[in-house]
């Protein structure tokens, strides 16, 4: 009996030891199948690297074209007092946004070419007086299809900013225990940017730098060479700084 109860107590130990591997595998097939479901999550689409809101919401920076249209009617003498306003903001923007040429197009073989040609006169007396150089300016002939009032136009393309689409914010991220990066993450920061930026050349990189201004420098390496001092002068109510100190010093 000994040994039979013996053999019988090996038996169950072994079929527990058996059962262990086989609840440990379905126990691995059960997170497998939730971790599954968590995949299908939009976050889980873009690779991990894309955390960054600049690599996952990129702003794209093209060249567009910004015109303005002068309507010219036949018999005008030249521009018009709102039409001089909007050629001087145009100009005005076209200075600190582009760097391209400008160009002007103006009607050919219509009734009013006489008075386009007076109004191109004015625009010229406008672009003098914005500080554009001539050079960066090109005329063209265009033919306005019969039209009496056909505008002198003005055009020149510069970079613009075009803010990433956000659209979804379906995702209940409430309780996330991956704690991965949403799909819209940084989203409306990207898009409030492109908004918003006066240049956008700005975003493609750092502008150069302006020259120093020398007229200081000039003066004190002047001094240095002639072998004075090149100290500010300080008012008697001032207080003096270090250098006059050691000059009182050196002169006792």
């Amino acid at each position: 009996m000994e040994g039979n109860e013996i053999m019988v107590s090996a038996l169950q130990g072994s079929r527990g030891f058996a059962a262990r591997p086989l609840l440990t595998l379905l126990a691995v097939l059960v997170v497998a199948t939730s971790a599954g479901g968590c995949w299908k999550s939009p976050r889980f689409k873009a690779p991990f690297t894309l955390a960054n809101p600049n690599e996952r919401h990129p702003i794209a920076v093209r060249q567009g074209e910004v015109s303005l249209d002068l309507a010219v009617f036949p018999g005008a003498s030249g521009l018009n007092e709102s039409q001089k306003g909007q050629l001087y903001g145009f100009l005005r923007d076209y200075k600190s946004q582009s760097s391209d040429r400008l160009l002007v197009r103006a009607p050919s073989g219509g009734a009013n070419e006489t008075a386009a040609m007076r109004a191109y006169d004015e625009v010229r007396r406008a672009m003098r007086s914005a500080g554009i150089n001539p050079a960066a300016v090109a005329l063209e002939p265009y033919f306005g299809n019969g039209d009496p009032a056909a505008p002198l136009r003005l055009s020149y393309l510069q970079f613009v900013a075009e803010a990433p689409d956000c659209p979804d914010w379906s995702e209940d991220i409430g309780r996330d225990p991956q704690n991965m990066p949403w799909t819209n993450k940084g989203c409306a920061t990207q898009r409030n940017l492109a908004a918003s930026v006066a240049d956008a050349r700005d975003l493609l990189g750092p502008r150069g730098e302006t020259p120093r201004p020398g007229e200081r420098r000039d003066v004190v390496w002047g001094k240095y060479i002639k072998g004075e001092p090149t100290i500010s002068k300080r008012a008697p109510s001032e207080h003096a700084n270090a250098s006059e100190i050691s000059q009182i010093g050196t002169s006792q």
